[in-house]
């Protein structure tokens, strides 16, 4: 098992001094037992981690760092073109990059919904925004993917988030219970969901605070509920919004942390998914790992949310 988080189905590689300062894919045909061309297929794509965090093939290795990889779904990642974290007859895991859209649409190129058309059945049992990463579940035929939504209705599907929020949260831990109504606004660069105590619906967000820095804090979320741009909306309500979130962030905030660290989206990853087995009603815990740009902001992040729980 990983050091990095609960990644039970994930093999792993220390980095020995034969190959300290090597790239990457050079090590990964050996390694993953493929071909150099996979093995730069698999570099460009992610789909593979160094410390708990997805890596580039490019990336230089050194002394004592941990590869990690999916074995068993390692073919099945490369048809879909992203990691594969979990796969058996009924479920996927899968974690989603930053970037990529969930569903199809008319200005999308690409997504995950047109990438499952190589798998006939299988549809998404929730969503994350374009901007988000990190694990997302699919449902491999129309049970499985019934059964799962029937899971999520019920609340039985844990969802844990990680956050990088904007300014320094001063409380370790707090519950966020603000009710959010979704307007029409359809301008992309104002808020869509609000917080509204007469027409909304209940929204309940629990936060944890894992570390901060001097302009923000890295934080984990669980969500009670799952309510339209939930978290989006109420870290804004409480005075730190999503670094990176050009809807409901800081403009001068999200600014410098561009030109600073190269931040081009909304902070949030999908940290965790833990929910009963639609067929067997066996108990899955699958953790994303984590992605660079996040590490940039909190170079520990990998070890402060392997802890985290």
């Amino acid at each position: 098992m990983s050091t990095f988080g609960e990644h039970p189905f994930m093999q792993q590689h220390e980095v020995g001094s034969e190959h300290d300062g090597e790239r990457l894919d050079t090590l990964l045909p050996a390694l993953l037992q493929i071909s150099r061309t996979a093995a730069r297929r698999v570099g460009a794509l992610g789909l593979v981690s160094l410390n708990g965090v997805r890596a580039p093939g490019t990336q230089r290795l050194r002394l004592g760092e941990l590869i990690g990889w999916h074995q068993d779904t390692l073919s099945l990642s490369l048809q879909l073109s992203l990691p594969v974290l979990h796969a058996d007859d009924e479920v996927l895991v899968v974690h989603k990059p930053q970037g990529l859209a969930v569903h199809k649409g008319p200005l999308v190129e690409d997504s995950l919904a047109l990438r499952l058309l190589a798998l006939p059945g299988s549809g998404l049992a929730h969503r994350l925004d374009r901007g988000s990463s990190g694990a997302l579940l699919i449902g491999r035929n129309p049970k499985a993917l019934a059964a799962l939504a029937a899971l999520m209705e019920q609340g039985k599907i844990d969802r844990e988030y990680l956050a990088i929020a904007f300014g320094v949260i001063a409380t370790d831990t707090q519950t966020i219970d603000l009710p959010l109504f979704a307007t029409d606004e359809p301008r992309g660069n104002l808020p869509k969901v609000i917080v509204d105590r007469e027409r909304g619906a209940r929204a309940v967000t629990h936060l944890t605070v894992l570390s901060r820095g001097k302009t923000c804090t890295l934080i984990l979320l669980r969500l009670e509920t799952g309510r339209t741009h939930q978290i989006r909306a109420h870290l804004r309500a409480i005075g730190h919004p999503l670094l990176g979130d050009p809807r409901y962030g800081d403009v001068a905030a999200n600014e410098r942390a561009r030109n600073t660290y190269g931040t081009d989206r909304p902070m949030l990853h999908a940290h965790r998914l833990t929910f009963p087995h639609p067929t067997t009603h066996q108990l899955l815990s699958v953790t994303a790992w984590q992605e660079p740009d996040c590490q940039r902001l909190f170079p520990a992040i990998a070890q402060l949310s392997a802890t985290a729980r």
